[in-house]
């Protein structure tokens, strides 16, 4: 009699697989890399501002948010942050670590109650070499990762306050157009001013019928008026 054929040691929690499937650096990759990196995986659980790794951290695991919302920051020598990333459902992070094996280069802190998928880093790259649409999804993603560091150097460099606020609305909305979890620090770190600006432009906007207040959460209301003051 032939031997039985192996069994796979843990059965995959359906949650891991779906949050791979989410993620559109992985979406459509076939179901054998999508199990070998969901059997490479675990879902850690995160309590609203824990900390899931420091600037400078030596560790080199991907992330992908599963449910939640996952902040990366840098933190200055002086103690000043500023906010770079506000990550949903289906966002990748800490793949620039997975890459170069170096130390974090922001720090990751959960902003409300969060899951979020660890994938190890080895498995990761084994499949980005096994894979060139793997590969080529990977380096247009450190392409948009770049431009956007460009447009935020300009942001800083050129724009006034009240534009850097609309980019950072912008950014940190969801596809229905609601800015969540936000507090006026927080929109202030991602723009680069001070939190009183930030009340002051953003009671302006309320006014003009651009954004809308919903409990804790903005509302934009014309984000064709918003996307023009985050471009001027």
């Amino acid at each position: 009699m032939g031997a039985a054929p192996a069994m796979r040691s843990r059965q995959t929690d359906p949650r891991i697989t779906a949050a791979l499937g989410a993620c559109s650096l992985l979406e459509r990759m076939g179901d054998e890399f999508t199990a070998r990196l969901a059997d490479a995986s675990q879902l850690k659980p995160l309590r609203r501002g824990e900390m899931l790794f420091l600037q400078g951290d030596r560790s080199c695991d991907l992330y992908i948010v599963a449910t939640g919302r996952i902040r990366l920051y840098r933190t200055s020598p002086e103690g000043a942050e500023k906010t770079l990333a506000v990550l949903s459902d289906g966002d990748v992070f800490g793949d620039l670590s997975a890459i170069d094996g170096l130390g974090r280069s922001a720090a990751a802190e959960a902003m409300t109650e969060s899951q979020v998928v660890q994938v190890r880093a080895r498995s990761f790259m084994m499949c980005v070499e096994e894979s060139p649409t793997l590969a080529v999804r990977l380096i247009r993603r450190l392409a948009e990762m770049l431009r956007e560091t460009d447009e935020s150097l300009d942001l800083l460099a050129f724009a006034d306050a009240r534009t850097r606020i609309a980019s950072a609305l912008l950014k940190s909305g969801t596809p229905s157009g609601r800015v969540t979890e936000l507090t006026h620090r927080d929109i202030a770190a991602i723009a680069s001013t001070a939190r009183e600006t930030v009340s002051r432009v953003i009671a302006g906007l309320i006014d003009a019928g651009v954004l809308g207040v919903d409990g804790r959460d903005y509302c934009i209301l014309d984000s064709q008026a918003l996307r023009d003051l985050g471009s001027n």
